[in-house]
């Protein structure tokens, strides 16, 4: 199979996946929940996961809102993120992470016929 085809299978896929049903601003409190703990976490571990995590959220927010759009959302969801909920905000946001890549790799072995 063409890889520029997988590529697209891929997308495809991930837009019925269920992080895809996140809206912006649920997007943007990851963005800024992952940034809190790439700052504030020591765990090695934990602090990659945090790391990937934002990433992840960037380009999610990347794509659907404009500077302008983003900046507001930032200022409005900001105060949503504090020290009783950080943590279970950072938590599910890391599990929406992980079913993302999840999907992608049962795609890539459906694809390429790797076992599973």
């Amino acid at each position: 199979m063409d890889l520029r085809i997988a590529f697209a299978a891929a997308a495809l896929a991930l837009t019925n996946a269920p992080a895809a049903a996140q809206t912006a601003n649920d997007d943007v409190k990851c963005l800024l929940a992952s940034n809190l703990f790439v700052k504030a976490e020591k765990d090695p571990g934990k602090h990659q996961v945090a790391v990937l995590s934002s990433y992840y959220y960037l380009g999610r927010v990347d794509a659907r809102l404009s500077g302008t759009q983003l900046s507001a959302a930032l200022k409005a969801q900001a105060p949503t993120i504090n020290a009783e909920n950080a943590g279970p905000t950072m938590t599910a946001c890391a599990k929406r992470v992980q079913g993302a890549a999840t999907a992608i790799q049962a795609l890539g072995k459906s694809i390429t016929g790797a076992p599973k």
